[in-house]
């Protein structure tokens, strides 16, 4: 497209929707480029990640764990329908164990970790309305078999994560990626800090590549700044 046209409909875009039109770097252009031959989903609820990436255009082989019984059901169903997609109900950890997870009134923010001041007030969705037994096993554990060569780790576990890396040393050593749901607001008690967790991740190998705001600060009178971030790390090169 001509230089003038696309200043003109970017111009007209900024002007009347008040939007920026800009190119950049997703997550469907990492896998593709790292040539992943794996995604595994740490954390699945009840499958939107895993229809993202088939959205991005990724075909590869998909594993997602999800340890909530009602989430996992739905999640079954949907990789049923997808003949590279397995899924597991189980939780991921540091070591093999069984625990509480605190059920939220939106499963989306159900954790191992209990809800912090901040996370209390964040809105009536975080609540925890029950408690779950789970089983926890670690990532090296389920993936000693595995022959996947380039695979691509996504966690989002609600203030987990640290924990589930823990347990995944061999694995890491393969990954050409992982993405992590990295807190500036700490929804949740116990949880690393976005610094600490980058300091983490370089001492592993990595380095972010590519950063996605999630959770706008709407319940802390702060709608213009993220609550978290997706961040996708690459291997330090």
């Amino acid at each position: 497209m001509p230089h003038s046209i696309r200043d003109w409909i970017r111009a007209w875009a900024r002007r009347s929707r008040g939007l920026e039109i800009l190119k950049i770097p997703n997550l469907g252009g990492f896998l593709n480029h790292r040539r992943c031959d794996l995604v595994i989903d740490v954390g699945a609820n009840i499958g939107q990640f895993g229809e993202e990436v088939r959205k991005l255009d990724y075909k590869g082989k998909l594993l997602s764990y999800e340890p909530l019984g009602e989430c996992f059901e739905q999640l079954k169903l949907k990789a049923a329908r997808d003949g590279a997609w397995d899924v597991r109900n189980i939780a991921l950890g540091g070591h093999p164990h069984q625990t509480e997870i605190n059920v939220s009134k939106h499963t989306v923010y159900s954790s191992i970790r209990e809800l912090s001041a901040v996370g209390a007030q964040f809105g009536a969705d975080a609540q925890v309305t029950s408690k779950q037994v789970i089983q926890v096993t670690t990532l090296d554990l389920e993936m000693a078999q595995s022959k996947a060569e380039r695979p691509f780790l996504k966690i989002d576990t609600q203030g987990f994560e640290r924990e589930v890396l823990k347990g995944a040393a061999e694995t890491l050593k393969r990954c050409v990626g992982v993405q992590l749901e990295l807190p500036v607001d700490n929804l949740y008690e116990g949880v690393w800090s976005f610094s600490e967790a980058v300091q983490f991740m370089e001492k592993l190998g990595f380095t972010p590549a590519q950063l996605l705001p999630v959770n706008q600060r709407w319940a802390l009178g702060d709608p213009v700044s993220a609550v978290e971030f997706d961040c996708v790390f690459r291997r330090i090169e």
